[in-house]
């Protein structure tokens, strides 16, 4: 019988805002465990919230094998593998003290606008142990700022948003981009006049979930994908590199799968000069079909290890927005909710909140819209390029901005 081991510690500091003044301050504290036992080609699983005894859960996660789960997969094993990326997390007065800066500005220079929800600050530990010598350990710690803001004269429930996340809380760089989106948010301005536009996406979810969906190694398998059956095809533009990545100098999360599976490099190439090079697979999906093991097993501290997403990264293809652009007057999409891909690739979706960019500057605040494309044409003839993010200050973790044509309904 083997056994494997995973414990995720959460500490971290939340202040609720409203009406631009904190309103609640919350701290939290959590440990969360979970044991896997192996055992004749079976899997039990047993999780705790708490310090509960690893005992208990082993006895727990054994008696589980009764269920006859299968799971007749080599464990990852025989590494050992423990980073930490924590630089600065500030603790709950000093978050407290750079909060109230920041809202005393937001308060004298924007006193039109109302903002809420919330800063918080985490730190956390993830580790993965079993019998067969893994030993990976991930730390980390950053602060996130989220506030959706209203002018007070408005009747919708929020207008915009303001966001920074980083591993350093750079204040200059909070002031900086709020008071860029603000000072822009209050010049309205027409949409250019044409039918095909320029679209900067920053962070492009629809995307992100469509190629996730997409690429997922059963869908491809099962010919459920608009991309079964293509691969070594070349689907897309030249320039389009996408990769599975896991490396947490992009992102706040752990370099390791939900099996332990490590990359090389912490990446995974799926897409090169356009041409599918390889889909996402879990330990069952590339047993079951042959395909290479990708490391892309997701679930819970308590779940079963499965394929549901993982993390994609297009690489920058690109260096100078403006000059890309070509004198053309850009989209940038802040808050786009309700749009989504169709099963063959076809994109819509209602724009709630843009400005009108020259590829360096937000210039004002553009009205509501729609917009429509198809993932062929997006990443193929009307994509424009994956640039790294000089001009908006979300925080210290790369950024990038991502622009296609697409055409604009009024």
């Amino acid at each position: 019988m083997k056994k494997e081991q995973i414990t995720i510690k959460t500490r971290g500091t939340a202040l609720k805002i409203q009406n631009t003044s904190v309103n609640a301050v919350r701290i939290k504290d959590i440990v969360k465990k979970g044991v896997r036992v192996y055992d004749q080609d079976k899997i039990g699983i047993a999780g705790s919230i708490g310090e509960s005894s690893e005992e208990e859960l082993f006895n727990q996660a054994k008696q589980n094998l009764t269920a006859g789960i299968p799971y007749p997969y080599a464990l990852s094993g025989d590494r050992k593998d423990h980073r930490n990326y924590q630089k600065e997390a500030p603790g709950s007065d000093d978050l407290l003290m750079k909060t109230e800066a920041i809202l005393k500005m937001l308060r004298e220079e924007y006193s039109d606008f109302d903002f809420s929800e919330t800063i918080r600050t985490q730190q956390i530990t993830h580790q993965m142990s079993n019998s067969d010598g893994l030993d990976l350990e991930y730390r980390d710690a950053w602060t996130s700022l989220g506030f959706i803001f209203k002018t007070k004269k408005s009747v919708n429930l929020f207008d915009g948003f303001l966001s920074y996340e980083g591993r350093t809380l750079v204040m200059e760089d909070i002031f900086t981009n709020s008071r860029m989106m603000l000072d822009a948010y209050r010049k309205p301005l027409d949409l250019p006049e044409a039918d095909t536009l320029p679209v900067a996406m920053l962070h492009f979810k629809e995307l992100n979930h469509f190629l996730c969906k997409s690429l997922n190694g059963e869908n491809y398998a099962t010919g459920s994908s608009i991309f079964s059956g293509k691969l070594q095809e070349k689907l897309f533009s030249d320039k389009i590199r996408l990769e599975q990545n896991r490396d947490p100098r992009y992102h706040a999360e752990k370099f390791f799968d939900a099996e332990g599976s490590v990359l090389p490099e912490d990446q995974c190439l799926l897409i090169e000069k356009g041409q599918l090079l390889k889909v996402l697979s879990d330990k069952k999906t590339s047993a079951l079909y042959r395909l290479p093991h990708t490391g892309s097993a997701s679930g819970s501290y308590d779940d079963i290890p499965s394929l549901s997403g993982a993390p994609l990264r297009f690489a920058t293809d690109s260096s100078d927005l403006k000059s890309a652009l070509n004198g053309q007057l850009a989209i940038l999409v802040m808050i786009s909710a309700g749009g989504d891909f169709t099963s063959d690739g076809n994109f819509a979706a209602p724009v709630q909140a843009s400005f009108l960019f020259d590829g360096t500057n937000i210039l004002g605040r553009l009205p509501e819209f729609s917009i429509q494309s198809n993932v062929y044409q997006m990443l193929g003839k009307d994509y424009i390029g994956t640039f790294d993010n000089h001009s908006l200050h979300f925080g210290d973790f790369p950024s990038q901005i991502q622009v296609y044509r697409m055409k604009v309904k009024r």
